[in-house]
């Protein structure tokens, strides 16, 4: 820095002898020359303000996406894809879920039947046991009868034979 550059003393000029006369350097002069500083600072802040805003809308314009025609058709095409497997497999899980109900009910059914079919051979099977008791009861009623009939014929033969026989004996005779 050159002395001349320095504020508040007095600037010689070169080649004369006469120093000019001084001018002071007034507080006043101080203050006009601060405030003009400061006003040229507050108008650079400003500026800089604007820029950066400016900067940081482009900034957070470009992180925003932007989709050209295309991009946009594609990417409706996969939520429309996603959208249909979804439902798909909303309808596969109730037509699955209405399944489980029908075979539940079915089953429910078919083990009603069952029991009353178990129930019912269980009733056949004393019946055909009752039967067979009754069968073996009739049979024996029959031989026991046979066999008092077999003594009877066994009787009676005899005694036809000694009539046969005396009658045999009385023609004989005569």
């Amino acid at each position: 820095m050159n002395s001349d550059d320095i504020v508040g003393k007095p600037r010689q000029r070169a080649g004369l002898g006469k120093q000019p006369p001084s001018v002071q350097y007034t507080d006043k002069d101080f203050q006009l020359e601060v405030l003009g500083k400061l006003a040229e600072t507050q108008a650079l802040a400003g500026s800089l303000q604007d820029s950066l805003q400016a900067a940081s809308r482009m900034a957070r314009d470009e992180r925003l996406l932007r989709f050209d025609g295309r991009t946009l058709v594609a990417i409706g095409a996969i939520a429309l894809s996603l959208t249909g497997y979804v439902l798909q497999d909303a309808r596969n899980k109730t037509r699955q879920d209405t399944e489980i109900e029908t075979t539940k009910t079915r089953v429910t059914r078919l083990e009603q039947i069952a029991e009353a079919n178990t129930e019912g051979r269980i009733r056949t099977e004393v019946q055909l046991g009752e039967l067979r008791d009754g069968q073996i009861e009739i049979k024996n009623m029959i031989k026991a009868r046979d066999k008092e009939s077999t003594g009877i014929r066994g009787e009676d033969s005899r005694r036809e034979k000694a009539q046969s026989a005396r009658e045999d004996q009385r023609q004989g005779r005569q």
